[in-house]
């Protein structure tokens, strides 16, 4: 026995076919219809205006930031500097090569630090500045011409959401900008909402959030790309991503359909499958 297969459900498979084509091409004329000004920083429109309130708002702005002194908080870790007193310092030769989180002296989370020959002294809500001179008054009942200078080692901020490299993100002066961070961390991804970018800081109870739309040049001058340490920017997925993430959701039950609809692309050329004997076919031929 022999058979043979009539392709009848031709046209049924190209109907499928021209189906999965259609919903393809919906999908990727879908994701291209963003609009291109969605991944292009300071798009908006520049007018002597707008230049006119930038420059005004950067100064402004770098005013507020020449003014700004990070207060000492616990769990900062700081470099003491005791001047001709290497001994009563942090900065030695083991502090160089010790871990990164265990350099320096700890501010408890009562807000003292333990140092050698003074002992146990409040520096929390103080500038590195106005610590450095209390310890210097305390360290003068012991030493002649005490000097003391501290720097935070710990200094970061977090940078979370659509970045390529998410994680904390070390800064050297009081503040630190937006910009720095994003590219610290690698820049963001072509899923990153430009326009709504977060910037948290404050305390768990009492958070302050501000909105940073880096799609416009006016932000250059409103003062919001400053960041402070400890603060936390967060990059939110676009339009785009969301999308992307409903089709991956939705793949489960569009691969159930192919898997329907191809078995019954496959009944249908059974039903159109004939069978004969070969010495019908052969009669045939003598005829």
């Amino acid at each position: 026995m022999i058979k043979t297969t009539k392709i009848k459900g031709s046209s049924m498979k190209y109907k499928y076919v021209t189906i999965a084509s259609i919903l393809a091409i919906s999908i990727f004329m879908g994701g291209c219809s963003s609009k291109s000004s969605q991944y292009v920083l300071f798009s908006d429109k520049v007018t002597d205006a707008t230049t006119s309130e930038v420059a005004q708002g950067m100064n402004s702005s770098s005013m507020l930031v020449d003014n700004y002194e990070h207060k000492l908080v616990p769990n900062n870790r700081l470099s003491i500097l005791v001047f001709n007193h290497p001994e009563l310092s942090t900065r030695d030769v083991r502090a160089q090569v010790a871990p990164a989180d265990e350099r320096g002296a700890l501010i408890d989370r009562d807000g003292t630090i333990n140092i050698p020959l003074v002992g146990v002294v409040r520096i929390a809500g103080l500038t590195a500045r106005e610590a450095g001179d209390l310890l210097s008054r305390e360290y003068s009942r012991y030493i002649k011409n005490a000097h003391v200078t501290l720097e935070v080692l710990n200094k970061r901020v977090y940078v979370l959401g659509e970045v390529r490299n998410p994680g904390r993100v070390n800064i050297i002066e009081d503040t630190g900008n937006i910009l720095e961070a994003i590219a610290s961390s690698g820049g963001m991804t072509n899923f990153a909402e430009r326009s709504s970018i977060k910037i948290i800081r404050g305390t768990q109870r009492n958070p302050i959030v501000k909105t940073v739309n880096l799609t416009q040049l006016s932000s250059l001058g409103s003062g919001n790309l400053t960041l402070q340490p400890n603060d936390v920017v967060y990059i939110q997925p676009n339009k785009l991503r969301l999308r992307n993430m409903a089709i991956e959701e939705a793949l489960p039950g569009i691969n159930i359909v192919q898997s329907i609809l191809g078995a019954l692309f496959t009944g249908k050329q059974l039903t159109n499958t004939r069978i004969f004997n070969v010495s019908d076919f052969t009669n045939f031929q003598q005829q």
